[in-house]
């Protein structure tokens, strides 16, 4: 007897929305701060293998690098790089925060994508870094936000 197997295609939104989920979950069996350390721990574990096979090169290469990832993956529709910031257009983790009712840049899922580009940076550059939050602009068209790299 054959049994077919239904596919499940999941979408960068639906990968989000899942991964919003579990760090939810996280945050009610350790705590809120807990569940930040561990998504920003996460984000930076696979930020340095994203960076592998670059190290000695510039902080702009480790940040076209990050910049890339997020929209070949779709996770931005845009990344302004501009001096020691950048600007993330269409962010789909900052618009599940915002059908969530949560303002984005403190969520542990916002942490996941912070540690990310620190763990690249480290990786490419050997200088570690801390990315910030600086601020989120909801719009018509989603959201805005600003962070230090």
């Amino acid at each position: 007897m054959t049994e077919q197997v239904k596919q499940c295609a999941m979408d960068t939104k639906d990968v989000v929305e899942l991964l919003y989920s579990i760090a939810n979950q996280v945050g009610v069996l350790i705590g809120d701060k807990g569940a930040v350390s561990v998504f920003r721990f996460a984000g930076r574990q696979l930020g340095k293998k994203i960076g592998e096979g670059h190290a000695g090169k510039s902080v702009e290469e480790a940040r076209a690098l990050v910049s890339d990832f997020f929209r070949n993956k779709e996770f931005m529709e845009g990344v302004c790089l501009l001096d020691g910031q950048a600007e993330l257009v269409g962010c789909k983790i900052g618009l599940t925060l915002r059908e969530q009712g949560i303002p984005a840049g403190n969520h542990a899922l916002c942490h996941f994508g912070f540690g990310l580009i620190d763990g690249v940076v480290e990786s490419v550059t050997g200088r570690k870094i801390v990315t910030l939050h600086l601020r989120s602009e909801y719009h018509e068209n989603g959201v805005t936000c600003s962070e230090s790299w």
